[in-house]
């Protein structure tokens, strides 16, 4: 019990200093107020107003399922990248409000406490190999802080991009033969966190070379494998349902962007062209140790975690556990590599969702886990007394050839203007210092983690000042008035904006319908009538936010202090009215009840039988009534929905209601439950 306790303690100990060692690492964000890393344009255009509509649903007191507010509306769960099914976004959306914002504060440390997660996660893997402490915070810190994870701004592809040290945990555990089963299930419950995190390019790319590390296992024993296996695919493919479900129906029904001029559809593959331009090269490779060296992709690692991963090969390679991260960290780097990897083409062309994860240098990401994990057991070793003179001649040369190039450019005046390479040269001949004199473990180990952070330090990702006369936050508060004046407005009313103005997500970042906004992906339907000259009749585009009119109907209505004009156009109405298959003696009467993102009520007075017709999207999963009674919804001009309505006075209800979130959900829960059978199972059977 006292070591039990002992060991609990140290845990919460390297925690707590995994904790402090990111929060300053991030100090911008943290401590000073100056820096955010909310300036990226897709953060600024897409992230940021997707967050705050969620958070602002999640207070409501909803789930939310449909965007309403880009495009005449969007399911979010389909797009994935909102991230709306990953638990852990729950935690932000359940944070305090400012005004119907989640606060930049509160959003700073969501990013950071994401790095730390995936730090913590990373040193479960360091521990579960035995690295010692030390090793262990070392690898943590060299998968949270550097490379890919370290200099990512996205938050959706950062929480795809965590769960993979746990991937590995489990997957290790079942070729060690420690509670295979559960260790199996959870396996793919941590490749199915991945999915849910919100983007799909890094777990399609983990999903590609964990195939071929179960093929391996499989092929080595397939008596025990194969179970294994089956284990592994169930509990993934459950869990993982409620997001792949609604993506596929969604993708079935939607236009993409994805690096050519024309979007595509879910039968076009994303050309090959594109998988080569966004590469990661094998010019890059050097830019694993030498900072600022990337394409698309950055590979830093630096020569600490180098050097002590390649100790970790060449000394303990009898070591699975060194040969499976040494493997992984290889083939990730070959995925990375794209169009430079000779096999690269034939991977995309046969291995299915390939093709549409456009961007293999991420997979780079896959790389830096295994180094990660081989930098620790690499300090590990050493601490055991395996010592190689190679490594400390090795970092001796590299040392002395980095600063003799450094000197030779400074004496001809054409040195570079940052100084990374030669620090992390003097961090090279620091480390061979340390570990050639230094024998206690501790202290070598403290050591080795400070020049880790000095290298890191160096290489860390630059972050955007607040206080810049362009930057979005700027933009955000002086077109805050735009925002108030539309809200004022009666009716139901769609607008539209200038994109050159407003390049952000004006609508969805302030609750308001707008008919366009900043996408990779759309209803298929929307994207065919865009620029038709019935398209504002049949989503109630009356309002338009520039400089100018778009046509001459258009009447200025409000002056913003950006220097904006809200027009508006007297010719549009509301985006409801009435068809008959004859004309009616006297008009229709409309009026909307309720409007709410996943639920519209109208109430319809007809002189005569009709369709109620409601300028909404049609997409699949939303069910209407009249009266209480369940009725069929039709596609009224190949785009917006309507439903048949005889004469006299009706309560019509479109409800969102999506089969596919709902059975994924199912699915999902299943999942869960087949997870826990077997880690409860093989608990009980080690008792």
């Amino acid at each position: 019990m006292t070591s039990r306790r002992a060991g609990a303690g140290r845990t919460a100990a390297a925690l707590a200093f995994l904790f402090l060692v990111t929060a300053g690492f991030y100090w911008k964000v943290t401590i000073s107020r100056d820096y955010t890393w909310l300036e990226g344009p897709d953060l600024a255009i897409q992230v940021r107003p997707w967050l705050d509509y969620q958070a602002r649903e999640f207070h409501a007191g909803r789930f939310p399922l449909w965007d309403a507010y880009e495009w005449g509306g969007q399911p979010l769960a389909g797009q994935v990248q909102p991230g709306i099914l990953n638990p852990l976004n729950w935690l932000l959306f359940a944070m305090p409000l400012d005004r119907g914002h989640i606060p930049i504060p509160t959003l700073h440390w969501y990013w950071v406490l994401i790095h730390w997660l995936g730090a913590v996660f990373c040193y479960a893997l360091c521990r579960d190999l035995h690295a010692g402490t030390w090793p262990s915070l070392l690898g943590a810190c060299v998968f949270a802080l550097t490379g890919f994870v370290g200099h990512t701004d996205w938050p959706q592809i950062l929480m795809s991009a965590i769960w993979i040290p746990l991937v590995l945990l489990f997957f290790g555990r079942v070729v060690r033969g420690e509670r295979p089963h559960s260790s199996a299930a959870l396996c793919g419950a941590a490749l199915a966190m991945q999915f849910l995190g919100g983007h799909h390019q890094v777990p399609v790319f983990t999903s590609v070379l964990l195939g071929v590390l179960w093929i391996w296992h499989v092929a080595a024993n397939w008596k025990r494998g194969l179970p294994h296996l089956l284990i592994f695919a169930v509990a993934f493919a459950t869990i993982a349902a409620v997001q792949i479900l609604p993506a596929v129906e969604y993708g079935k029904l939607a236009v993409r962007w994805a690096g050519v001029p024309e979007p595509l559809h879910w039968n076009e593959k994303v050309p090959f062209s594109v998988h080569a331009e966004y590469s990661l090269m094998g010019r890059s490779i050097p830019g694993m140790v030498l900072p600022g060296i990337s394409l698309h992709a950055n590979p830093f690692v630096g020569i600490v975690a180098m050097s002590l991963a390649l100790a970790a090969i060449g000394l303990a390679w009898t070591n699975r556990a060194v040969r499976l991260l040494a493997a992984f960290a290889l083939g990730g780097l070959l995925l990375a590599l794209g169009k430079d990897f000779p096999l690269y083409h034939l991977i995309y062309a046969t291995v299915p969702m390939v093709e549409k994860a456009r961007f293999p240098a991420m997979a780079v990401v896959l790389a830096q886990a295994g180094l990660a994990a081989l930098a620790a057991l690499g300090l590990k070793t050493w601490f055991d007394g395996r010592r190689s003179k190679v490594v400390l001649v090795g970092l001796a040369i590299f040392s002395i050839s980095v600063l003799a190039i450094y000197a030779g450019l400074a004496a001809m005046h054409r040195e570079p203007a940052g100084y990374g390479a030669s620090i992390v040269a003097l961090v090279a001949l620091a480390l061979a210092a340390v570990l050639a004199r230094i024998r206690d473990p501790r202290l070598a180990g403290a050591l080795v983690f400070a020049l880790f952070l000095i290298e890191a330090v160096t290489a860390a990702a630059r972050l955007a000042r607040f206080d810049r006369r362009d930057s979005y936050a700027h933009m955000v508060e002086v077109q805050s008035d735009i925002a108030d004046f539309l809200r004022a407005q009666p009716g139901w009313f769609r607008f539209e904006v200038d994109d050159s103005e407003i390049p952000y997500n004006f609508g969805v970042f302030d609750g308001l319908e707008q008919f366009g906004g900043g996408v990779s992906s759309m209803l298929a339907r929307v994207h065919r009538i865009l620029g038709h000259d019935e398209t504002p009749r049949l989503f109630g585009i009356q309002y338009r936010v520039a400089r100018a009119p778009s046509n001459p109907a258009q009447i200025p209505v409000f002056r913003s202090r950006s220097g904006l004009t809200v027009y508006r156009d007297p010719r549009i109405g509301e985006p409801l009215w009435a068809t008959h298959p004859q004309p009616c003696a006297t008009p229709d009467r409309l009026r909307v009840v309720s409007r709410l993102p996943e639920l519209l009520t109208i109430d319809a007075d007809l002189p005569c039988a009709g369709q109620v017709v409601t300028g909404d999207p049609w997409f699949p999963g939303w069910r209407a009534w009249v009266d209480g009674r369940r009725v069929p919804i039709r596609q009224v001009e190949g785009v917006v929905r309507g439903v048949a309505v005889e004469a006299g006075r009706h309560r019509i209800e479109y409800r969102f209601r999506p089969g596919s979130i709902y059975w994924g959900a199912a699915i999902c829960a299943l999942g869960i439950t087949f997870t826990a059978y077997w880690c409860a199972r093989d608990r009980s059977r080690a008792s």
